[in-house]
């Protein structure tokens, strides 16, 4: 039984991750919805529902990392092991989500909202050469722009 655990162990330890077009697609979709309707909602002054969506960014940013480090994310509205000594992220990635924490105030929530797109593009970029996507820098602005 012991040697069956051991061999599952080493097969398992020599498994990678990579992520697939439609893994990266539905990120993206993802990022760019909750981007746009946390601009609506701090709009609306539906405060907690633009907060709720500020975390799915922060989340969809944590996921784009384990992307891109090759390692399998987690479903999406999970946390488990982002953060704490079982996180995979790195002391800087750490840094930066907990820098995107906001409160209530809307100039508060916009600012993390901005502070948040140059990491994205960032991490899409890699993402896109990962997968031999060709970036369009002017589509991805657009879409961007049109919330902040």
């Amino acid at each position: 039984m012991d040697g069956m655990l051991a061999d599952i162990l080493d097969k398992s330890m020599a498994l990678s991750y990579e992520p697939t077009m439609e893994e990266f697609e539905l990120w993206r979709t993802k990022f760019f919805a909750y981007f746009h309707e946390a601009y609506r909602r701090v709009m609306r002054k539906e405060y907690y529902y633009a907060l709720k969506c500020i975390d799915n960014l922060r989340l969809s940013m944590a996921t784009a990392w384990y992307m891109e480090a090759g390692i399998q994310p987690n479903t999406f509205g999970d946390w488990a092991k982002y953060e704490g000594e079982r996180s995979k992220l790195q002391a800087w990635q750490l840094s930066l989500l907990e820098s995107w924490e906001c409160g209530r105030n809307p100039l508060e929530m916009m600012n993390v909202m901005k502070s948040i797109v140059p990491e994205f593009k960032r991490v899409h970029k890699n993402l896109c050469n990962k997968l031999g996507i060709e970036e369009n820098l002017e589509w991805i602005n657009g879409i961007i722009d049109m919330a902040i």
